[in-house]
């Protein structure tokens, strides 16, 4: 089999993440060149490719031709666009989340993969880690009883980070941290418990100079009779864990934890992780069944998107999972709006 070729759009934060996982990967896939309108930001992600010679470009519609797969990871305004665009070229899409503004660009991208009979994934990494895998496995096992209840929190420090551009924009963010980043609390618990029955947030700006709101919490009611909260904040004076789940079952709470052991934000894929999965029973104390180092590896995500692309298989996060998110987020808003929660 011939290895996939491979442009990247975008060569912000996240960049590295999917440089990361497209070298581990290098028997499947030849990354051609690498776009982005700062050509220093572009120059820096190309020279941290393995395996040829990698061109650059300003404007990646001067690219489209040459490649069959593109990875999409600019501002989330520029998603739909530039999706479409890479779809009518004959491109397989691999779109950072989240996968739209709007229900409406959803559907746009949606149908134009289909017309096109194009591969089109969006990147919501946290069901592809093998700690959150491992997890869900011994949710559904029953070992512990009935699941009745699903509790996330997201603990960040982002005040170095968020400080201006688009991220502190609702027109090109798409709101605040629940639209942006809530999603990889969201993706799971939907994943694990269903179909949402109804869901209503509150909002926050505690702090940075965004538009929208920079904390906030969720409660959400699954149709199965399970009920949900998610809570976030990107202002955190001091995060305890970045990343919390926990699972309560009738006989036990099953926890998932991902921690960084430095400043994600400002060490990127640098920086050093540690996950676990915890049960803790009735009368007794805590007791670990998965502890890794593993982090914010997006291999296994980019990997089933290759395998999609492949055997022409629906890929875990397609379209009309990430469009079911999108609609969660914006009805919750849409009640906020409405009782001024946020």
């Amino acid at each position: 089999m011939s290895k996939h070729k491979l442009g990247i759009i975008g060569c912000g934060w996240i960049a590295p993440f999917h440089v990361q996982a497209l070298n581990r990967l290098s028997d499947r896939v030849e990354v051609v060149w690498v776009a982005d309108p700062v050509i220093e930001r572009a120059e820096n992600i190309a020279g941290t490719l393995t395996g040829g010679d990698v061109a650059v470009l300003t404007d990646y519609r001067g690219g489209l031709e040459r490649v069959d797969a593109v990875s999409i990871l600019v501002p989330h305004h520029l998603h739909q666009p530039i999706t479409l665009a890479a779809l009518r070229a004959g491109c397989h899409v691999l779109l950072e989340k989240p996968f739209a503004l709007t229900l409406e660009e959803a559907d746009d991208m949606i149908a134009e993969a289909e017309a096109q009979d194009k591969t089109l994934m969006i990147a919501l990494p946290h069901r592809y880690r093998k700690s959150t895998q491992a997890f869900k496995r011994i949710v559904d096992s029953g070992d512990y009883g009935r699941l009745f209840m699903l509790d996330a929190f997201m603990d960040e420090n982002n005040r170095e980070y968020v400080t201006g551009g688009w991220f502190v924009k609702k027109a090109t963010l798409g709101g605040g941290v629940f639209f942006s980043a809530s999603a990889h609390m969201l993706d799971v618990m939907l994943w694990i418990a269903g179909a949402v029955q109804s869901v209503a947030m509150v909002g926050a700006r505690a702090g940075l100079p965004m538009e929208g709101e920079d904390t906030a919490i969720s409660v959400i009611k699954f149709v199965n009779g399970v009920v949900g909260t998610t809570r976030h904040t990107w202002f955190s004076p001091k995060p305890h864990r970045w990343y919390t789940m926990r699972a309560y079952c009738e006989r036990a709470v099953i926890t998932l934890t991902v921690h960084p052991l430095g400043n994600l934000a400002m060490e990127g894929v640098k920086c050093a992780w540690t996950s676990q999965v915890t049960v803790a029973e009735a009368g007794a104390g805590d007791r670990v069944l998965l502890e890794s180092d593993e982090g914010l590896d997006l291999t296994e995500e980019v990997r089933h998107f290759f395998d999609c692309v492949d055997s022409g298989a629906q890929p875990q996060t397609d379209g009309y999972v990430a469009r079911q998110l999108m609609k969660v987020a914006l009805d919750a808003y849409r009640g906020a709006e409405i009782a001024g929660a946020n």
